[in-house]
């Protein structure tokens, strides 16, 4: 038996059906929810985003008012299954780009509230970091069985 095959058969098993839509489910409610709180205050988001000091104010501004309803967007199809290859490569891409700006952050020693869940949410580095690379596994894991 194969790897490829062995990988097949879990995600038929029933089981694996479990896991499957229980991971969809959590990765499209972190970000129904990161959104959602996110769209309450975008100005306080705005300010989050500019104080990791990577991108000039006017574009943290049109990132706070974009962002959140993008979030909403790829975390409602990610639930409903539609457009899953492009919407789990987007999520992909934006989780690396908030991991990657959260570990710039830290190594510069700027201690800020994330942002990522709304204004005020502040988490240590390391949780926040740990907390992306979960949520990065479980889009790894959705889209490899996305392929079978």
């Amino acid at each position: 038996m194969t790897n490829e095959r062995w990988w097949l058969r879990c995600w038929r098993h029933p089981l694996g059906t479990v896991v499957l839509f229980t991971m969809r489910w959590v990765v499209g409610g972190v970000f129904l929810v990161a959104g959602g709180l996110k769209l309450a205050d975008p100005a306080e988001f705005g300010v989050d985003i500019h104080n990791y000091r990577l991108l000039p104010y006017r574009t943290a501004v049109l990132l706070a008012v974009y962002l959140p309803w993008l979030e909403i967007l790829c975390g409602t199809f990610l639930i409903l299954r539609r457009l899953q290859s492009a919407v789990l490569l987007l999520l992909l891409l934006l989780l690396l780009l908030f991991t990657a700006a959260l570990v710039s952050a830290w190594v510069r020693g700027i201690d800020i509230a994330c942002g990522c869940f709304g204004s005020g949410s502040h988490i240590a580095y390391p949780w926040s970091v740990l907390r992306n690379l979960a949520l990065l596994g479980g889009i790894v894991l959705l889209g490899r069985a996305e392929d079978t």
